[in-house]
């Protein structure tokens, strides 16, 4: 799988992708600050991307964003940063990393 091409073809706006992350545990003494733990288990997290520090076309780095909070409304997830090689390969070889795309039906997956 090929994600810049994705990129190019869809537009990075139009993908979607399904990944676990852990839920930021915040500091209650310091307000705005959250860390994540590898003690919280995953959860599969609806992300789109970020390009406001690495861009797709550069074919480098890429950063993953939560769309929403948790359904419960009581979990927040941040970011994720992958080397797009890195994560290509975990969408190929992980069936908890999924990638989607925007059509006017709704979300069609990309298989890989």
């Amino acid at each position: 799988m090929d994600i810049v091409s994705l990129a190019e073809t869809y537009g990075v706006k139009n993908l979607r992708f399904f990944i676990p992350m852990h839920p930021l545990e915040m500091f209650g003494f310091i307000p705005g600050i959250g860390f994540k733990s590898s003690d919280t288990p995953t959860e599969i997290v609806e992300c789109e991307i970020d390009e406001s520090r690495y861009q797709v076309a550069d074919d480098y780095k890429i950063t993953l964003k939560a769309i929403e909070n948790h359904e419960s409304g009581s979990k927040l997830f941040g970011k994720e940063h992958f080397y797009i090689t890195d994560l290509e390969n975990l969408i190929e070889r992980s069936d908890e990393f999924r990638v989607f795309v925007l059509t006017i039906d709704g979300y069609c997956e990309i298989k890989h």
